[in-house]
């Protein structure tokens, strides 16, 4: 694997955060089956298969420039500009937006040609000290849907987007799945680990929506889970620890096939963060209360986020702000992500927030640029938008 500014500015990111990581101690459900061999085995190298001229040290440079920057926000240094990210879903073929002529998890060789030639095409972009492009790898099997199929919903396309059939058993009936049996989750490692050898240490790769607890319930058993949330508190917890522990393995399970260096958090073309932190999907919390999130839930995406070496951020969408005194209270919650209607509650969050959890905003039509640097004076914020200019923060 060759060195560059890339792999050496992330090997750097490594060691500023070791001092902070918390022991994990890794569960692993499998052994000798389908996964823990898609795990161990080598396979036949590919690395210089693919052309990687476009990939110049000036894109490396800028690019490793960009991620010092995230560094140091996080460890809580000022900062002269505000960081701004901003970068395309590479590659013309992801669940994500409902494009899947080639399907990744079948041809993985041909949907990685497709994303390297979609960022060879952005080479210009890519070299910005305004906005940071970052260089990754979004690995999106069956969009948002990933889990399900794994907790055994029927997963398919529909009108341009990743859809999942309910099951058909009761909440008190869910199981734990078979994951070293999973051929899903066989063929997602196997493209894991062919993008970290075609990559040679250049490319990030982020990994698949793991989502979290309460949204996959909601995926696969519909809203009958929050009644039986309300009237049946202990038949709805066993289902929720259920599925957590299958977020929890699925996630070391890529965790082991793609190293901390170049692995990062699902949709970090524009939720990009330092090596070691993770990210659940916070979108269902909203249709709980703050007493139900604390009781059930508030744990639960906390220990997902301790998988991580450093915690992670949580991804929200829409009324969230009756939970920012819990989000205050998770230690292992170090970023909170929001857009759509989430943003239009930034006053709240900026309000109630610790200050070292970072914020990363996208801008709608009621709170815009001028408006979030108005509440927020562009610190500790990750603006999620392109800038042609630097942004400078407010003194």
């Amino acid at each position: 694997m060759r060195s560059s500014p890339i792999l050496e500015a992330t090997q750097g990111s490594v060691a500023l955060w070791e001092k902070h990581a918390d022991q994990h101690t890794a569960r692993r459900p499998w052994s000798d089956g389908a996964v823990g061999k898609a795990i161990r085995d080598t396979g036949d190298a590919v690395m210089g298969r693919y052309d990687m001229d476009w990939l110049t040290l000036e894109i490396e440079e800028a690019q490793a420039w960009h991620r010092a920057r995230v560094d140091r926000l996080y460890a809580g240094d000022e900062l002269d500009s505000v960081v701004a990210i901003a970068g395309p879903l590479f590659g013309p073929y992801h669940p994500l937006i409902g494009t899947t002529e080639i399907d990744m998890l079948e041809e993985p060789e041909a949907w990685f040609d497709s994303v390297v030639g979609h960022m060879a095409e952005s080479a210009t972009r890519l070299a910005s000290r305004a906005t940071f492009v970052p260089l990754a790898v979004e690995l999106d099997p069956l969009g948002v849907h990933f889990i399900d199929a794994l907790l055994g919903a029927k997963t398919y396309f529909h009108e341009g987007q990743a859809w999942s059939d309910q099951l058909e058993c009761e909440v008190a009936d869910l199981e734990m799945p078979d994951l070293d049996a999973s051929p899903i989750l066989r063929k997602a490692l196997d493209l894991a680990k062919f993008v970290v050898e075609a990559g040679d240490g250049r490319l990030l790769i982020s990994t698949p929506v793991l989502s979290c607890a309460i949204n996959t319930a909601i995926n696969i058993l519909g809203e009958r889970f929050l009644e039986v949330l309300a009237i049946e508190p202990g038949v709805a917890m066993r289902a929720l620890r259920i599925i957590n522990d299958v977020l929890v393995a699925v996630t070391e399970a890529f965790f082991e096939v793609i190293s901390t260096d170049v692995r990062r958090n699902s949709a970090a073309f524009s939720r990009y963060a330092p090596a070691g932190f993770g990210q659940v999907d916070g979108c269902a919390t909203q249709l709980v209360s703050a007493a139900h999130y604390c009781a059930f839930l508030a744990d639960l995406d906390s220990e997902l986020l301790s998988v991580s070496p450093h915690g992670g951020m949580i991804h929200l969408c829409g009324t969230h702000e009756h939970h920012i005194p819990a989000f205050r209270e998770m230690d292992r919650l170090r970023s909170v992500q929001i857009n759509d209607r989430a943003t239009d509650g930034l006053a709240e969050f900026v309000e109630g927030l610790r200050e070292d959890q970072i914020l990363y905003i996208t801008p709608t039509e009621a709170t815009s640029v001028e408006d979030i640097m108005d509440l927020t004076d562009g610190r500790r914020i990750v603006l999620q938008a392109y800038l042609e200019e630097p942004l400078s923060i407010r003194c």
